[in-house]
């Protein structure tokens, strides 16, 4: 795991030293993912900037940039192939020879061999920036869901990319403009969606994608890789012969991530997901398996106790650590190290937890895609339950018409209610001049046509769909690599190993979503799959996920500063949110008439990104207070 970053003068008018200044400040941006050691290399009009965290093969000689013995190769690489063995195997035998036993040094060989079709060989998760300086080519390429970050900005005659957005931010004279389309479909998401970011002319690499950057030439994007559609012939397999493929093929996804020359240990938050990755490491493992939960001290946001069922059954070597109220302190922090708008509250627990981590282990394995897999949401039931009864001519109202001329409502407008959090009515009402313009188009257009095709034997399935292309990578991925990153910590998730998710997605949705127990259960083929090797409490209680007291915090604990923040100059002159309507927020949330906790506190993320990264140019988190006490977390007893 690693920090990447690179700039490729296309017309030849950046000097060599200057490159190499430029990517060098670039790089110090990305120390934090990488803290150990840091690579500088330019090499014609590319220039490659690396921060490495060494997780396989820890000999200096696997550092980067790296390069061929003839030197007309070089790379950068942020990721881990779980495949590099076999790949290597076949690259010795077309002749290749290794230097290291590095996965790194697989792609550089692969590349030469295989070109662009090496991409697709690739089992794991990754993005990297290789440069070939025989064909002047930068071949840049992304995992296939979307785990590790690519950025880029190429203006014709500059081509920079990175793990971070801070790091182009550190090339002189680059321009901080706000991209005003992305703040539109961040209110509704609360976080940036598709492929463009919040800085005007930088974009993000789609996950599954590579790209070919040639100077003289058009920059070309090209998909490799689509998950596996429905296969209707899973239909007629009995669920307890698919339940024990199941657990064959989530062990081989679990010991293929167990490779590592580090310390391991996982998350172990007490859901179904991370506990199935538990329960699997144990029978692999010589040793008790170091894991860790976290929780609030606090009704309702605590799953601790679940946890510690699965780590007592395995005999891990647990640690639980709880929270209070003042986990909100790091705000600043965490707007710093995610870059954009990024207002998913629970990346506060994701990051402290991940630091206490990072104090015994340097990879940690997750539970994350296992719901998108295997359909464990209560919104998709929800949405199969609201789909029978539209195709049954049952259609409710919403509280607002869209705007566009002929468009009426459709099914997808339903489901992003559900999961939006500035809805179309709360942006006609509350947009200020600066937005203004941009109701004319909905964010709702993010989510594409697919849901319009649903019927109830396909409704979760296509939401899951939907969100693998959105929600997953661009929220839940963002979350975990940030958050990680941000302490030098390595998350694997097995459940996004493509090869186990190709298989899942390919069962029928009522392979996947059954009756169990006496009721229909989301994601109950997992469930059933991990009855003899979890607590019937732990596979079937309520999902709960990694919740946050955010409703609390903007009444008590940051109520001074939201009120501050969102009703200072600076923020109405920006013109986003007009001052009425943020004062029907406050007056609403803090009254307890009303909870719009969550509104609040994307607007608050919002104003801080923009104090953060466009009103000022100083490098690292604002220094500011937004509440007394410490932001302390407490070994549970």
């Amino acid at each position: 795991m690693c920090g990447i970053t690179g700039a490729l003068d296309r017309v030849g008018a950046v000097a060599p030293e200057a490159m190499a200044a430029n990517v060098a400040a670039m790089t110090r941006q990305l120390f934090h993912r990488g803290p150990e050691v840091g690579g500088l290399e330019v090499v014609g009009r590319c220039g490659l900037g690396h921060r490495r965290l060494a997780i396989i093969d820890l000999n200096p000689r696997a550092s980067q940039p790296m390069t061929t013995a003839d030197r007309k190769l070089w790379l950068v690489y942020n990721g881990e192939i779980y495949n590099f063995q076999e790949l290597r195997a076949e690259l010795e035998a077309a002749g290749c020879v290794f230097a290291t036993t590095s996965d790194t040094e697989v792609l550089l060989h692969g590349w030469r061999v295989w070109g662009e079709a090496m991409v697709a060989r690739l089992r794991g998760f990754f993005a990297f920036g290789l440069w070939d300086q025989t064909t002047q080519t930068l071949f840049l390429a992304r995992d296939r869901f979307g785990k590790k970050p690519l950025f880029y900005h190429d203006d014709g005659r500059l081509f920079l990319f990175g793990s971070e957005i801070k790091a182009m931010l550190a090339w002189p004279g680059f321009e901080r403009r706000v991209d005003l389309s992305v703040i539109h479909d961040y209110l509704t998401y609360h976080y940036c969606i598709g492929e463009e970011s919040a800085f005007a002319g930088v974009r993000k690499l789609p996950p599954a994608h590579y790209m070919v950057v040639r100077p003289g030439e058009a920059t070309r994007i090209e998909r490799y890789w689509r998950l596996a559609e429905v296969d209707p012939s899973q239909g007629g397999r009995p669920v307890e012969e698919l339940a024990l493929e199941l657990v064959e093929r989530l062990d081989e996804a679990v010991r293929c991530r167990l490779i590592a020359d580090v310390p391991l240990g996982a998350f172990l938050s007490g859901g179904v997901d991370s506990s199935a990755v538990v329960a699997r490491m144990a029978t692999m493992s010589s040793q008790a398996v170091k894991t860790f939960s976290v929780g609030f001290d606090i009704e309702g946001f605590d799953e601790t106790p679940f946890a510690l069922q699965v780590a007592e059954r395995y005999g891990t070597d647990h640690r639980s650590f709880i929270m209070g109220y003042d986990l909100v302190a790091e705000l600043p922090r965490l707007i710093w190290h995610y870059g954009e708008p990024y207002a998913d509250s629970s990346a506060l627990v994701t990051f402290a937890l991940s630091r206490e981590i990072r104090k015994h282990v340097t990879v940690a394995l997750t539970g994350d895609g296992g719901d998108e897999v295997f359909l464990g949401y209560s919104r998709y039931l929800r949405f199969r339950d609201f789909v029978e009864r539209w195709r049954q001519g049952i259609r409710p109202r919403l509280p607002y018409e869209p705007l566009m001329a002929g468009e009426g409502i459709q099914l997808r407008d339903h489901y992003g209610r559900w999961i939006g959090s500035f809805r179309e009515e709360h942006k006609q009402s509350g947009y200020g001049p600066a937005l203004a313009e941009h109701l004319l188009t909905t964010s709702l257009d993010r989510l594409g046509l697919r849901l319009e095709d649903a019927d109830p034997s396909t409704a979760m399935d296509l939401a899951a769909r939907v969100e693998m292309g959105g929600y997953l990578p661009d929220d839940l991925n963002v979350k975990a690599d940030i958050a990680t990153m941000a302490v030098a910590l390595e998350g694997r998730s097995p459940f996004l190993d493509h090869e186990f998710a190709d298989w899942g997605a390919s069962l029928p949705q009522d392979r996947r979503v059954f009756e169990r127990h006496g009721q229909v259960q989301t994601k109950a083929l997992l469930k059933m799959a991990m009855e003899p090797y979890l607590p019937h409490e732990v596979l079937y209680r309520r999902k709960q996920g990694f919740s946050v007291p955010v409703k609390h915090w903007m009444r008590y604990e940051i109520r001074d500063f939201m009120i501050e923040t969102l009703t200072s100059q600076r923020f109405r002159e920006r013109g986003l949110i007009n001052a009425r309507f943020v004062s029907h927020l406050l007056d609403r949330h803090l009254s307890e008439q009303e909870d719009h906790g969550t509104r609040l506190w994307g607007l608050l993320c919002l104003e801080l990104w923009h104090q953060t990264f466009i009103d000022r140019s100083e490098e690292g988190p604002m220094d500011i207070n937004v509440m007394n006490g410490s932001s302390e977390m407490r070994l549970a007893s």
